[in-house]
C-alpha cells in the first residue's frame, strides 16, 4: 500500500537538514537530508554548504516512527468511565500526542465487535471513527492516521460490523482476535473472573454472563467467522493479523489466513513457531520497557533475548514506543540503533505493506525525527510529515 504525501497536508517546499547523525539502515553517520514536494530528494555524508539549510548540531534524525497498533484514540474519546469527549477533538488531541511521540504514521487500533461486558466499545466506533475521518478530510491532522479495525471473532455479527465499518476510506488493516477465557490471552478462566470481579460497574451475575457468552461464541462463531474475515480481507488487499497466538497450532492457523504479523504472541513457544513460518512477530512497547506482560504472559524482554522479537507497537502509550526502541541499545540486548529504530520504522511498514516510507532514502516519504539525548532518555525535538514540520 502507497499513500502520497497529500493524505497529510500540503507539502512544504525544498528544504535541507544538515549535520545530522543520519540512523540509516545500516549505520549511523554525520550527514544532510534534502527534502521536496514531501519527498527525500538526497541523503549525503558532510555538510552542506548553502546558507538555506538547517543546522541540526549533531542530533539524531531517524525516520518518522511508524506505529500499527494504538488503542490511544479510545483514551481521548472516552477520558473516564462514563464521560464521552467531542469526536473530533478527540482525534485532534490524539493526533498531537502521536505527533509529539515522532509517530508519522499511526493505525487506529479501534475494536470491532465488543463482547457483552464491553457494551460501550460498541458504542464508541461509529463516533470515533467519524470524528478522525471529519479531521482527516479538513486537514486538521499533523501524521498520517490509517484504521486497524480489531474484529471480535466471537462475535455473531462481526462479518457485518467488518463490513460496515470497513466502509470508512482510512480502513487499511484487520486483526482478528479471540478474547474467550480459557485460552490465548487469558488461560486461566478463574484469573480472568477475579479480574473482572474488581470492577464495580459488574455484578457477578454479569461477569458470569460476559464469560459465558466469549466461550460460547468462540466455539459456536470463531472458526467461521475468522475465515470469513480472512477472505474479505484477501479479496480487498487489506493486511491482516493475528492476536495473542499463544500456540503452534495459532500459528498455523494464521499462515493458512495469510497473515502478516502475529500481534501480542503470549508464549515463547508461539513466537518460535512464528519465526519457523517466516511470520513476524510484533509486542507492546510498554511490554518491553515495563519488562513484563501486564497479563502475565511472555514478556517482549524475553523474546528480545533470544532473536524473536520483530517489531513494536506503542499499544496504550504513544510516547513508549522510541523509548523502547532506545532501551534495545542498552544492557542486556546491546543492538545497534539502526536495528532498534528499524524495529520501528522499517519493519513494520514493510509488514503492513508501506513501501514508500519507514527509511532514510531518496524516492521515500519525507517522514522524519529529530532526536536529542537528554540523561540518555530521546527526547523528540521536530517531526516532518511528508516533508512538513508538524511538531
Amino acid at each position: 500500500m502507497s499513500l502520497t504525501p497529500s493524505d497529510v497536508a500540503t507539502p512544504a517546499a525544498e528544504s535541507i537538514l544538515t549535520n545530522a547523525r543520519l540512523v540509516l539502515h545500516d549505520r549511523v553517520v554525520t550527514g544532510t537530508i534534502a527534502v521536496a514536494d514531501g519527498r527525500i530528494t538526497g541523503v549525503d555524508t558532510g555538510a552542506a554548504r548553502t546558507p538555506k539549510a538547517v543546522d541540526l548540531e549533531g542530533a539524531l534524525l531517524a525516520p518518522g516512527l511508524v506505529d500499527v497498533h494504538t488503542d490511544n484514540l479510545e483514551r481521548h474519546f472516552q477520558p473516564r468511565a462514563g464521560v464521552l469527549w467531542d469526536n473530533i477533538a478527540a482525534a485532534i488531541a490524539h493526533d498531537g500526542q502521536v505527533a509529539a511521540a515522532g509517530i508519522t504514521t499511526v493505525y487506529d487500533s479501534l475494536t470491532v465487535g465488543a463482547a457483552q461486558g464491553w457494551d460501550t466499545r460498541a458504542e464508541m466506533i461509529d463516533p470515533m471513527i467519524e470524528g478522525l475521518e471529519y479531521a482527516h478530510d479538513h486537514a486538521m491532522l499533523r501524521v498520517n492516521h490509517l484504521l486497524h479495525l480489531r474484529c471480535e471473532i466471537t462475535h455473531a455479527d462481526i462479518v457485518d460490523l467488518f463490513e460496515h465499518h470497513s466502509r470508512s476510506p482510512l480502513t487499511a488493516m484487520i486483526s482478528v482476535m479471540d478474547h474467550a477465557p480459557g485460552d490465548r490471552q487469558s488461560p486461566d478462566i478463574e484469573a480472568y473472573r477475579q479480574r473482572y470481579q474488581k470492577n464495580p460497574n459488574l455484578t457477578t451475575e454479569q461477569v458470569e454472563a460476559h464469560i459465558q457468552g466469549l466461550i460460547e461464541g468462540s466455539e459456536r462463531y470463531g472458526p467461521p467467522n475468522r475465515r470469513r474475515l480472512a477472505e474479505l480481507a484477501r479479496a480487498r488487499k487489506i493486511p491482516l493479523a493475528t492476536h495473542d497466538d499463544a500456540r503452534s497450532e495459532h500459528i498455523e492457523e494464521a499462515v493458512a489466513l495469510d497473515a502478516c504479523l502475529t500481534e501480542f504472541p503470549t508464549t515463547l513457544e508461539a513466537a518460535e513457531a512464528a519465526h519457523a513460518r517466516g511470520l513476524p512477530t510484533l509486542m507492546g512497547s510498554p511490554n518491553l520497557i515495563r519488562g513484563q506482560s501486564h497479563s502475565g504472559n511472555v514478556a517482549a524482554e524475553e523474546l528480545a533475548r533470544v532473536g524473536l522479537l520483530d517489531m513494536l507497537a506503542s499499544d496504550y502509550i504513544p510516547a513508549s514506543l522510541l523509548q523502547a526502541a532506545f532501551v534495545l541499545t542498552l544492557a542486556p540486548f546491546e543492538w545497534s540503533l539502526p536495528r532498534a529504530i528499524a524495529m520501528i520504522t522499517a519493519i513494520p511498514a514493510r509488514a503492513v505493506g508501506l513501501d514508500d516510507r519507514g527509511r532514510l532514502e531518496p524516492g521515500l516519504r519525507a517522514d522524519l525525527i529529530e532526536i536529542r539525548l537528554v540523561r540518555e532518555r530521546p527526547i523528540v525535538r521536530s517531526v516532518w510529515s511528508a516533508g512538513q514540520r508538524v511538531a
